[in-house]
């Protein structure tokens, strides 16, 4: 990195170069678990639905509570973002239909096939970041763009089909759901950035009590009942609601503000690994060869995108 105009550069101690590996070293192994632990999520989401718990009902609960609980940092730190009121809304309606989506497909479809058409989501990013951002963008993100939709198309395909070119009318709830996940997700990232003035701390309690209030219309829409809790159903809701959305949430963002962004994006792939290995490992369903072959367009796809974002903070430096 240059140095800053007027300022002599620092020499970097031994032992400060010493602290800063071990600093990086502990946010990777951080955000390494916090991934493995995202890609894990869909076994207690499926574990409560066979409880008799909607999904709707689950994330109302979950990110609600969880929500409610940050109310108070919400207010406190309102002199920050009420100046960005739309942008609120938006962080709220967007990461509160991605989660909710998310959650319905992981409970109702097949978890491999529904993971690997969330992670479409950084496609979406680049194109919105060229059509809303006005953005520019180079060959290899287009490139890495047209790669992603041909995996999805052979992931989409590949429904119920086995390994021969399936019919689009195999296309589910569920698939539709893991779709509009990864675009409101990656509508949700767009805003993130450009709503410089919210805290970190407040878009992530606004984007759980926007899933809340997404998933209570969702129970209105579709008269889904909140239904009576279990003990066994209770203790799973605040089981997920601390460890999957309290926990994956802070170990998240720690590793996150503590790593350059190239290097979390890789890291972070590691959720689409275990959730994969995990999915195939428990329910003994081994993903199709056109799953794979899409699977493997979608990774190579969204590999482009983050080398190519570190390549551009790099000139940036």
């Amino acid at each position: 990195m240059s140095a800053v105009p007027g300022t002599t550069p620092t020499h970097v101690g031994a032992g400060n170069a010493e602290t800063k590996q071990r600093s990086t070293r502990t946010a990777s192994l951080v955000l390494l678990f916090s991934a493995s632990l995202w890609g894990l999520s869909w076994w207690p989401m499926q574990q409560l639905a066979a409880l008799g718990l909607p999904a709707p009902a689950l994330t109302l609960m979950a990110y609600g509570g969880v929500g409610l609980l940050g109310l108070p940092l919400l207010w406190h730190q309102r002199p920050q973002w009420r100046g960005q009121l739309r942008q609120s809304f938006l962080i709220g309606a967007l990461g509160g239909w991605a989660s909710a989506s998310f959650v319905v497909s992981m409970t109702q479809g097949e978890v491999v096939r529904e993971m690997l058409l969330f992670y479409l989501a950084p496609a979406w990013s680049v194109l919105g970041a060229r059509f809303l951002l006005k953005e520019k963008l180079g060959l290899s993100r287009i490139v890495a763009v047209g790669i992603a939709m041909a995996g999805a198309y052979l992931v989409i395909r590949a429904g119920g089909a086995g390994d021969g070119l399936g019919t689009w009318g195999g296309i589910t709830t569920a698939d539709l759901m893991a779709l509009s996940s990864s675009i409101t997700f990656a509508g949700n990232n767009l805003v993130t950035r450009a709503a410089s003035e919210i805290p970190v701390a407040s878009k992530a309690v606004l984007l759980m009590l926007g899933c809340a209030a997404v998933s209570g219309l969702l129970m209105v829409v579709y008269a889904v009942p909140l239904p009576a809790l279990s003990g066994t159903t209770a203790l799973g809701v605040a089981a997920f609601a601390l460890i999957w959305i309290a926990g994956g949430s802070s170990t998240t963002a720690y590793g996150m503000s503590h790593l350059e962004a190239g290097r979390s994006a890789i890291i972070l792939l590691a959720e689409l690994l275990a959730a994969v290995a995990s999915a195939s490992l428990v329910t003994g369903r081994a993903p199709s060869l056109l799953e794979l072959l899409g699977g493997s367009l979608i990774l190579a796809a969204a590999a482009i995108d983050i080398w190519e974002a570190g390549n551009s903070q790099r000139e940036l430096a």
